[in-house]
């Protein structure tokens, strides 16, 4: 294994290196929301500044600000491997942007249609789609196995058929980490002309993504998950794009994409600090990912720099889950669901939850807090409802939730272990 160091990317962000009562905190509290670098602060303080206006005008500010719009655009394309950042559109959030997808899509449900949800899903992804029950469709789920919590997909590809209209699944669970086969469930439902929509948000700062490699129709993510302000992307296909006919004022005349998707006026400021949080990435590839260029040499210019990021991110991660992993199995009366066994690693990202026996999710938080230490407690499977409710841990208060980001270091995993083992 190639061992990479990222640990000299913390002098980037203010909140790794401030103090509060005499202690750094540590935030093992990644898949809630990431902390992030200076340069993201100043792109934001800068637009505010130096080019705050509307869009669509003839002044300075206004030209700036469609440039931006553009730009981020077209970062986001790079990202994600997207073939024209047309298709790529803004939102507050993937919940809101799968929302007003769905009422778009709503437009061409029919009685009997079938929608096929991901049970591990995050609730912005399964509730979204579940509300096409109103139009007539049929609602069916895609089950996952109790332990690894990995989906059943011989039972997915059972249920997929003539009527399924779409499908809905998670790239990867942000309750367990577990990664999903979306390519494979792509190829299952195009056979019979379904969508297939994606929701990267928890894998997009863990792992590279390509939206043509894994033939979905329909991608979200939210840069407050990589690094960025709370604002939100989603990328489709043009063609299926241009088709839809989504709910927008002015509807006659904003017919082309991505314009006639914009509900309301951008967060601007937001996506000039997302333009400066994908900027991050590209330069931990050219920085750390130079022995990653050959895995990808279908690539090049910014395109190669943000999969090389990605690549070491992942191998960097992959390390320290391996040492998170081996600590909690050793914690007596604890249980992760997940993949524990690190020859799976690759189906997984750096994120673990647990139940601990005689101890509530909120009761190790908050007892965590007292030493600096910020891990989310998930009574309701931090928006994964759906899948706390089937393993049945609601009564139970829940699982704990550790999810580890490419500015974590060992020792802050030893620091945690050692907490955890004297609250047990």
């Amino acid at each position: 294994m190639n061992k990479i160091d990222l640990s000299p990317v913390r002098k980037f962000f203010p909140a790794l290196n401030k103090e509060f009562s005499g202690k750094k905190r540590i935030y093992l509290d990644g898949a809630g929301g990431t902390q992030v670098p200076q340069s993201v602060i100043d792109a934001m303080v800068d637009y505010l500044q130096n080019k705050n206006g509307n869009y669509g005008g003839y002044f300075d500010t206004s030209v700036q600000t469609d440039k931006l719009l553009v730009e981020v655009r077209e970062k986001m394309a790079d990202f994600l491997n997207a073939p024209d950042w047309k298709e790529v559109l803004l939102g507050p959030n993937m919940t809101t942007l799968t929302f007003s997808l769905v009422w778009a899509i709503s437009r061409e449900i029919k009685p009997g249609d079938e929608i096929l949800l991901d049970r591990t899903a995050h609730g912005g992804n399964i509730d979204a789609w579940r509300s096409l029950k109103d139009y007539g469709a049929v609602i069916k789920y895609i089950d996952f196995s109790r332990d690894e919590c990995m989906l059943d997909y011989e039972t997915a590809e059972k249920l997929i058929g003539k009527k399924t209209k779409l499908i809905a699944v998670g790239l990867a669970s942000n309750a367990t980490g577990t990664i999903n086969d979306v390519k494979r469930l792509a190829g299952a439902a195009h056979k019979f002309g379904a969508m297939v929509f994606v929701d990267a948000v928890h894998a997009a700062p863990h792992i590279p993504i390509d939206v043509v490699e894994l033939d979905a129709d329909f991608l979200v993510c939210s840069a407050y998950k990589f690094f960025g302000p709370h604002v939100g992307f989603l990328w489709g296909r043009a063609d299926i794009l241009n088709r839809l006919d989504p709910y927008r004022p002015w509807a006659e005349i904003s017919n082309d994409i991505p314009g006639k998707y914009i509900l309301g006026t951008p967060n601007m400021e937001g996506f000039a600090g997302a333009a400066a949080a994908l900027a991050y990435i590209e330069m931990i590839g050219n920085t750390f990912g130079e022995s990653f260029s050959k895995k990808f040499g279908n690539f090049s210019g910014k395109r190669l720099a943000l999969k090389k990021a990605m690549a070491a991110v992942s191998e960097y991660e992959l390390v320290l889950g391996l040492k998170l992993n081996d600590g909690l199995k050793n914690i007596n009366g604890l249980k992760v669901y997940g993949i524990t066994d690190p020859s799976k690693f690759h189906l997984r990202c750096p994120t673990f939850s647990f139940t601990l026996n005689g101890h509530t999710s909120s009761e190790i938080s908050k007892k965590m807090n007292e030493k600096g230490i910020f891990v989310w407690n998930g009574e309701e499977g931090f928006g994964a409802y759906e899948l706390v409710k089937y393993l049945d841990l609601i009564k139970t208060g829940g699982l704990l939730r550790v999810s580890l980001e490419h500015y974590n270091t060992m020792d802050e995993i030893e620091f945690f272990l050692s907490s955890l083992e004297e609250i047990n």
